[in-house]
């Protein structure tokens, strides 16, 4: 896992908070940082082979063990994110990171 972590972007001068905040809007910063990302496919397998509870990990948000696309802010979604996936399996994970 150090490998990946030292060959990503998050390792460039991220501010590493964004990728274990609360915040919807620091976690959608740390996951546009992740989509320029070189080794975004490679950090995402392994998050999921390791089971990680908590993060931002290939541009995927995970909270709780749980793997999310997006995490939504409090109240209702905005109109233009509607269409937006808030979970996704792991065959979509995937598709959603290559096409980010």
């Amino acid at each position: 896992m150090r490998d990946i972590y030292r060959l990503g972007r998050c390792s460039d001068g991220a501010d590493h908070d964004l990728f274990f905040s609360q915040d919807a809007k620091d976690l959608a910063k740390a996951q546009a940082i992740c989509a320029e990302c070189p080794v975004r496919l490679k950090c995402l397998a392994l998050a999921l082979e390791e089971g990680l509870e908590y993060g931002v990990w290939g541009g995927v948000i995970f909270w709780e063990g749980q793997a999310f696309h997006r995490k939504r802010g409090r109240g209702r979604p905005r109109h233009s994110e509607a269409h937006l996936p808030v979970e996704a399996d792991r065959e979509e994970l995937f598709e959603l990171v290559k096409s980010a």
